[in-house]
This record gives structure tokens, sequence and C-alpha cells, in this order.
């Protein structure tokens, strides 16, 4: 499928670390012996299912559920009339988890909770509902016009509050703005202004289904065994739902989160309201239909903008509005917004002048949430397709614009904090992006704006690129633990590492990865090395490997604390042979004299009998050393049908020092398979209007690509040695594929030679853009 080419800068050889080892989990996967909440069950569970709203907007005006309640098997069916707490959803909380209004067609209705699967099933045909429907909402546009339905009373004209505290401690932040607009655009050489809509609000589609287990414990004390990839997370959110409770959560395997694995907030709320009304645990696992028509989904977003640009190719001035379509419910999207706004910010790095203005909509449609690329490649998408209008005016190569406009150390930039940052990343993201250029023969197949590479009968083939950098890969503070326990019926000689962090393996290979780091600096084998189960309760803090954290924030935290655990190690082994620390070095949990390694001794001789020598590591959060990934694309359209193929994928980024190559590998084709590329040719959830229901509800209606069908990719990638932890590792997280998407629909515009400015470039639009529909 790819070939990748690594560049190194002066790379280090390391004993463990740049080199690949086999996941500590890779047979365990391959086999099915690894465990997914899907595997779990806990003694004397039930089984929750919940009944829906066929409506998008409608008052329940009786519910009947009597027929249900007398099922032999059901052990509770709770609707708006008895829930036992008034728990709410959103942030800030604006509606209750049930109401006597549903606000989108798959909102809760009733809780069942019964002795299997098949009775809940059952029960929930019996219950009765009669509604009043209500006008409904579905744009962000409409939503925000003059006289529009309100669907919340605590969004005022469905606008939901600018900014959240928890994402901006000093106040709330939606607007770029900076500088002179208008003497911007007054210096600028070409302007150009334009819409653009990345609004239909695409799936993630993580193949395992949103699920949990809940177990009340008395009191206000509960359990959840989730598949979400951050327990932290998940209690932190749930927490902030259920007032005074203390959440134990526990998870698992989570196979390919793509970012939309969180806080899981109605599913872990609906089975903790039932195991608190039944004291039994309960197990709630949504259907794939479910997932689609109910779960979070992409956020969506119309941005319409002016963008200025001088003779060199510099963007002078952007000033623009950013429409944000929530859903039904707001949770955490501010916080999407802000990174939105500061991603946008890297790729016009250069730009001193601003006024990017945001608004967030409610509407009847299911929620948007967090999604792999987090607000920014939505956003981005829009934006760059504007530039694309401006570097047609100039007819600048977009190649060039990019590499002079991207971020580099020193540029300051403004992040979803509301603070401002100066970036101290790579120097050598432009070097980048021209050697994947190059690779890709970029010089070649570039002919101009709206002119094609090549055309043969009907098919005519174009190409595009695009950009994304996030700053987000340091975010969030960070603790670990190791722990080197002596072997007490082994050897008498052996040891081992054990990391205490709590990460929950969503696909990346981060729990191995933690554990090479670890090994790398005590010098012991990586197999060695172990780390603790992810959970809430016996873990050090850690938001988990949500966005792009995980090679800066879990790599600093845990290599500082083996750092530490080594230093205490070598101060036994000072006292021991009286030397000095700088004497000294460690080896295979041995502590030998450098100068004459016959003089050695084992750690666990060191340390007071039966103890552990251990280390404490911390990550404090920033935001000052961005990313990049430049992605080009090669695109084949047939005139006659509208059908787009990819012929060609290339990608080039500066990645800091490679951890793993394999894991590197992996991450770059994830990134480029969720919820990336294909959200500009076919991916779209499909509303019908008349009804407000979802048309693309199965795996047969909705329309995503699978990694058999995926066109050849190629990356480059630089190994500079970037000042970010003790391994100068940058990593390359969620941004992997996120600029694919506006490649995409540049390398189609190309070749029809009709500017696309509407995501997904389905048959539909492009044949409409052609004149052909």
């Amino acid at each position: 499928m790819s070939k990748l080419e690594y560049r190194d800068i002066k790379q280090p050889n390391y004993r463990h670390v740049g080199k690949y080892t086999p996941r500590k989990d890779a047979k365990d996967i391959v086999t099915g012996k690894a465990i997914f909440l899907d595997d779990f069950s806990v003694p004397h569970m039930l089984y929750g299912k919940t009944k829906r709203s066929p409506y998008p907007h409608a008052r329940i005006l009786s519910i009947d559920t009597s027929r249900a309640e007398a099922l032999p098997g059901v052990r509770a069916v709770i609707t708006h009339k008895n829930m036992p707490e008034q728990w709410g959803l959103g942030l800030p909380v604006h509606r209750l988890l049930m109401e006597d209004k549903v606000y989108y067609v798959g909102d809760l209705v009733a809780l069942i909770a019964a002795d299997t699967v098949e009775t809940a099933e059952e029960a929930i045909d019996l219950i009765d509902v009669e509604y009043e429907q209500l006008e409904a909402v579905y744009t962000a546009e409409d939503a925000l016009k003059e006289g529009a339905v309100e669907i919340y009373s605590r969004f005022k004209g469905n606008h939901v509050d600018n900014g959240i505290k928890y994402f901006q401690p000093d106040g709330p932040w939606w607007q770029i703005i900076r500088g002179d607009v208008e003497k911007g655009f007054e210096e600028a050489a070409y302007v150009a202004e334009d819409k653009v809509a990345f609004d239909k609000m695409p799936s993630p589609l993580a193949p395992e289904t949103p699920s949990c287990i809940a177990k009340y414990e008395g009191g206000n004390e509960y359990t959840i065994w989730a598949s979400s990839q951050s327990s932290h997370i998940l209690k932190l959110m749930g927490e902030g739902r259920i007032p005074n409770s203390n959440l134990s959560v526990k998870t698992f395997n989570v196979g390919g989160s793509y970012g939309n694995k969180q806080s899981l907030m109605t599913t872990v709320l609906s089975a903790a309201m039932l195991s608190l009304v039944t004291k039994q645990p309960v197990k709630i696992v949504l259907t794939k239909a479910e997932q689609l028509m109910a779960y979070e989904v992409r956020l969506g977003s119309t941005i319409t903008a002016k963008v200025g640009m001088d003779k060199e190719g510099y963007v002078k001035a952007v000033e623009g509005d950013w429409l944000v379509d929530t859903g039904a419910i707001a949770d955490s999207i501010q916080g999407q917004v802000g990174v939105g706004l500061g991603e946008a910010q890297l790729v016009c790095a250069k730009c001193p002048n601003w006024y990017m203005d945001s608004h967030i909509a409610v509407t009847n449609k299911q929620a948007a949430g967090i999604v792999r690329g987090y607000g920014g490649q939505e956003l981005n998408s829009c934006l760059e397709r504007l530039m694309c209008a401006v570097m047609k005016k100039g007819n600048f190569d977009p190649l060039d614009v990019f590499k002079k406009n991207y971020i580099a150390p020193g540029d300051r930039f403004i992040w979803r904090d509301g603070r401002w940052w100066q970036s101290r990343s790579s120097l050598f993201f432009p070097e980048a992006m021209q050697n994947a250029a190059d690779r890709f023969g970029w010089a070649g197949k570039w002919k101009g704006w709206n002119v094609p590479t090549c055309v043969n009968g009907t098919k005519a083939r174009g190409v595009g690129m695009g950009v994304i950098g996030n700053a987000d890969i340091s975010e969030d503070n960070t603790e670990a633990i190791v722990r080197i326990v002596p072997d007490l019926v082994g050897s008498r000689r052996a040891s081992t590492a054990i990391i205490e962090c709590d990460i929950t393996e969503s696909g990346m290979g981060t729990r191995s990865n933690a554990c090479k780091i670890v090994a790398e600096v005590l010098n012991v084998p990586v197999e060695k090395v172990s780390i603790t189960e992810p959970g809430s309760k016996f873990n050090p803090s850690n938001y988990g490997l949500c966005g792009s954290r995980g090679t800066i924030t879990t790599g600093k935290a845990v290599s500082l604390a083996a750092m530490e655990a080594k230093k205490k190690a070598l101060e036994l082994g000072a006292l021991y042979f009286k030397r000095s620390v700088d004497q000294l070095d460690t080896k295979d949990f041995m502590v030998y004299v450098r100068d004459n390694p016959q003089l050695v001794v084992p750690m666990f001789k060191l340390a007071p009998k039966e103890l552990s020598i251990v280390g404490y590591g911390k990550h404090m959060e920033m935001f000052n050393i961005p990313s990049c990934m430049a992605i080009f694309v090669e695109a084949e359209v047939d005139l006659e049908t509208g059908n787009t193929k990819l012929v060609k994928v290339a990608g080039g980024t500066d990645i800091g020092q490679i951890i793993d190559s394999k894991a590197v590998e992996m991450q770059l084709h994830g990134g480029f398979g969720s919820a990336c590329i294909d959200t500009a040719i076919f991916e779209e959830c499909i509303l019908d209007p008349s009804t407000g229901r979802l048309l693309t509800s199965s795996l047969i209606d909705y329309k995503w690509r699978t990694f058999n069908e995926f066109p050849p990719y190629d990356a480059y990638i630089m190994e500079s040695q970037i000042d970010s932890f003790m391994f100068k590792a940058l990593g390359i997280g969620e941004i992997s594929g996120a600029a694919g998407a506006s490649a995409v629909l540049m390398a189609i515009s190309n070749a029809i030679g009709v500017d696309i400015k509407d995501y997904p470039a389905t048959p539909a639009v492009i044949l409409k853009a052609l004149g052909k529909a």
C-alpha cells in the first residue's frame, strides 16, 4: 500500500527507540485473546436498551410503559416521568437526559433493563408513545435566523455560549482579532471572497460501537467499564453530569476510536441510571444503526471569508465568519472551535491581520462531538479552499504558498486557550513539504489552476495539496510512575519495571511505546517492562490518547519517571561502590562502574529488602510545539459519470525522533483512512428534510472505503531532533490525514476545470458543476 522514506538528521543510535519492536498486545489481538468491552461481563449483569424518538422535534403527550413493565425478565423501565435523578447533558448543561420533549431522531424516550438483550428489545416495542410534532430546524444558518424555532431556552436564538472556562481560563475566546484587516486588504495584491461548506457531518464510524457497563456501588459511587479511549475524560465529564458522584472508570482495548470514543455521555448516563434503579450492573452496547443515527458525528462547518495575499504569495489579511452546527447537544464544541481557529493561524502564520468570528448553533440533528481532527479539520478544509481562490487570482503554485506561510520557529499564534504562544517547533516543515512533493512528482503534474494534468477520453486527472498542523500534541497535564521491582523468588539478580500510567490502547501502539521509552531510559530489555491496566482509580492522572496527545505527553511523563528511578538506583550504587554518581551507569537492572564494568551490583541489592525503586514524572500542558502534515493527491474524474478515483497520494512531515517505525506507518495509514480523504468524495450523513431522519443508517447506505481499496500511499518523513522532551520526538497524531479533504477537492477542481466548494464532491455535485446534472 505504501512506501515510506525517512531522512535522519543527526539521529542518535538508541538501543530501542527508533527501531521496530513487536507490540506487547500483538499476539493477543491476532489470536482473539485481547479483551474488548463486548467480551466483558460482570456477575448479575442486566442488559440495557433504549427506545428512541422517530421525530426530530416533538413533545411527548403521553407514554404508557405498563405492557413493557409486565414482560417477564424486565427489571426497569425509565422515562422522563420517573427518572430518579435530573442528570443533564451538554457543556454548559442545557437539557436533561430525558425530557417531555425530544430534539432529534434517535433522542432518548425510555430506558429498559432486562435479563437478556432479546427481552429488552421486545420491551421497547411494548411502550406506547403519543407525540405532538414540532417545527424542526436542520441547518446552523436556518437556526440562527430571526424568528427560527428556539430549541432550548438556555440558548437564545439557538446560539451556543461563546467560549468556555474549562478551555479558556482567562475568559471566553472565539474570535481571532489581530492587526488591521482593512489595511491588510489595501496592501494585498490579490483578494478573493467566497463561501465553502463542510456541513454534511460525516460519521467517524469507529468499528467498535460505543458501549459501557455501569454498576451502582451505593452512595454516589459508580464503577464504569467503557469503550472509551480516555478514562480520565469520561470520569471528568461524567462527574460533571452526575452531581457529587465518584466514578471509577475502567477501559479496555478500543479498536479504532478515530477520536470518537471519549466520554460516551448519553450511553454512560443511561446505563448508570438503570443500575441506580435496579441495583445491578447494566450493560448497553449500541447497534451499528444506533451508532450511525444517534451517536456523535463530525461538526458541520460553513465559512464565508475574504483572503488577501501580496505579490510574493504571503497572506496579508483574513476576514471571515465560521458557522458551526453542533446538532442537538453542544458538548465541548467550544474547544473544537478554539482548536480550529488555532490551526487556521498555523497555516497562515505570516498573516498579521485577522478578523475571524465564529457562531455555534444547535439544530434538530444528532449531536456533533469529539472526532479525529477536533474542529480544525473542518475549518481548515474550508479555509484552504478559500485560499485557493486568492492563489488562483495570483496564479501561484500552492506548494510555494503553503511553504512560505506555514508556521516557523519564532512565529506567534493564539491557541484554543485564548493565550499567545510562540512556536519552537521544526525548522524543516517547508523542506518536508518540498521533498514529499518531489516524490509525488508535483512539478511535472501541476499545470495551473483548473487545468487538468492530463485528459484521456472521458477521464481527466488533476492534482491538489493541503497542509494542516496542530499544537495540541503537548496538551493536558500527564503523570506517570515507574517502579523497579525486585524478583522475589527468581534468580535474585533480576528485576522488572512497571509503569503506572493510564493509557487505553486505541490502536496506535502507545502502551507498547511507553514500555519502549522506559526500557531505553533504564537500558533494559523491553520485555522486562510492563504497564498497568488502564483505568482512573489506580493510575495517576492522564487524559489518555485523545487527539494528538501521546508521543510528547505520555512519553515525557514516563521518561522523566524512569529517569528519576534510574537516578535513585545510581545514588544507591554510589553509596555501594563509594563512587560518584557520574562514574556509574545502568544496564539490564544492574548498576556498574563505567571505567570498570566488572564492578557490578544488581539493583535489587541496592534497595531496602523487598522494596521498589520508584520514580515519578509529569508533563505540564503547553502549546508551543506545533506539528505539520502536507498531503498531495492525484485524482481521476470521469466527466460523464462524475465518479472520482484516487490515483496516488503522498505525504510529508517532520516527525522528530521516531519512537517506533511501524507505529508511525500505522498512524499515517490510520489518519489517512479515518474521516479524511473520503469526506471529500462520498462520506456524508444524508438527512431526509421532510422527516428529519437519517437515510444513511447502515453500512450499505453510508459510503466509506475499506483499507484494501486505498490508493498507493507514499510518505517522506524527516527526523529532526525537536526540543520536545528527552528523545526529541514530535509525533504526528490526528493530523496525519486531516489535510487530505482539501487536497482532494483541489485535485477534482483542477481535473474538471470548475471550482468545487462543497464537501463531499459526489458524482451529483460534479455533474452539476459541469452543467450535466
